[in-house]
């Protein structure tokens, strides 16, 4: 007489069981029924979890494949399989900022197990692949995890204390993808080896890498003397390299000796190739100063690159040498209108060498973007005024700048300078 109701009570339990027990959230905070929830098990009790494991951020040429993006995948009584189980379904995808991606605004395409990370975790496969979006823009992408049939589970980041797809699939916690629609650069003075390089050092290489410019040009540029002697340009590089798995070209000028200890220079330091480079002795100050340039072949063509760092004692000598800047750039522009040049000018908005540059039809960035902001960059921690600056030439549009290494970190600053970082598009 009791076995049918119990049957029954049976039934709705289970039911309850591999119910939703919330619903993911699409990133205007609506529901998105087709997302399957954290605790989904994918049948027969192989519960899912899932992460986007690396890269946070990336580049991509439209058209062209991205670098090998990373996911991690942990399905009970599965993984580690190192893929043998065909029930097992990877994907990878990519879609707007704006949308969920469960909506068919995504493309998705078959993952693989990553045989070099086979034994990286007791429980869990390492699947990797590439993205290649046909648009320049910014997405985002995640992976998609599914065992025998069951409903997706997206996979969001699980790094600073985030959960993977442990609470739902976020926009907010979603690695992101970006075209190179837009160009960055950096300027920024050194400070030489002095004030504790080697605490500096790694507060300069993490904002660098967090920055990640197409161009940056670099003033005090410093050198020990003998063949032990340490450089502060090569440690920098070396530690930025570490940091973004890039590799840079440099293009340095040897100036002068400075604090009759260094051999100081300029650089100039880019991810991308430099097709040609020289560099110009400028009229003769307090120092030898120089121009250094670099013709580098971006992802958006070709620039003119260049970077300098002017007397810092007498505003005649400075006017004579940005004559000469200007005279040089003018020579080498040609064919190649679209001109950056960076710097430490030792002058401020209102000096004469700011006049020149403006009547030479540069545009002062942080001018363009803040005309109400002094921005003021020296000498740190509590600048008083501008001597660092971006400029740009002919088509090239401002888009966004800032300072960077600008705050003390644990008693430290990066540089008796402010640093900026732009954005600049051809």
């Amino acid at each position: 007489m009791l076995r049918q109701p119990c049957l029954l009570l049976v039934c709705l339990l289970c039911l309850a069981c591999s119910s939703p027990s919330r619903s993911a959230r699409t990133p205007d905070g609506g529901d998105d029924a087709d997302v399957a929830t954290p605790d989904a098990d994918g049948g027969d009790d192989h519960e899912i979890w899932c992460a986007t494991q690396w890269p946070n951020e990336s580049l991509y040429q439209p058209g062209s494949p991205t670098e090998n993006l990373y996911t991690r995948v942990r399905v009970a009584g599965v993984t580690p399989s190192g893929g043998a189980d065909a029930a097992l379904e990877v994907q990878l995808g990519y879609g707007p900022t704006s949308e969920a991606p469960s909506t068919n605004t995504w493309s998705w395409s078959a993952a693989h197990v990553n045989a070099l990370c086979a034994g990286c975790a007791a429980d869990e496969d390492e699947y990797m692949g590439k993205l290649t979006p046909g648009e320049p823009g910014s997405l985002l992408w995640a992976a998609r995890v599914r065992y025998a049939g069951s409903p997706w589970v997206f996979c969001d980041r699980a790094d600073d204390g985030r959960s993977g797809s442990a609470d739902g699939w976020n926009a907010a916690d979603a690695p992101t993808l970006r075209s190179p629609a837009s160009l960055s650069v950096v300027t920024l003075n050194l400070r030489c080896l002095l004030d504790d390089w080697d605490a500096r050092l790694p507060l300069i290489a993490d904002a660098l890498a967090e920055a990640d410019p197409d161009l940056a040009g670099f003033q005090e540029m410093c050198a020990e003397d003998g063949p032990g002697g340490r450089e502060n340009l090569t440690e920098l590089v070396s530690a930025l390299s570490a940091r973004t798995g890039r590799t840079y070209s440099i293009v340095r000028a040897q100036t002068h000796w400075s604090w009759d200890t260094y051999h100081e220079g300029i650089a100039l330091v880019t991810p991308h190739p430099v097709e040609s480079s020289g560099e110009l002795e400028l009229p003769p100050g307090a120092f030898t100063r120089k121009l250094v340039h670099a013709t580098v072949a971006t992802p958006q063509g070709r620039i003119l690159f260049a970077t300098t760092h002017l007397d810092h004692l007498d505003a005649a000598t400075r006017e004579l040498q940005i004559q000469a800047v200007l005279a040089e750039l003018e020579a080498l522009a040609g064919a190649l209108p679209d001109l950056v040049l960076t710097g430490d000018f030792n002058e401020g908005p209102d000096g004469n060498t700011h006049l020149r540059m403006s009547a030479a039809a540069f545009s002062d960035m942080w001018q363009a973007l803040h005309p109400g902001d002094v921005g003021y960059t020296y000498p740190a921690p509590t600048p008083t005024i501008r001597i660092d600056y971006v400029w740009l030439k002919s088509g090239l549009s401002p888009e966004q700048i800032q300072q960077i290494l600008d705050v003390v970190i644990e008693g430290v600053t990066g540089s008796d300078h402010f640093g900026l970082w732009g954005l600049f598009r051809p």
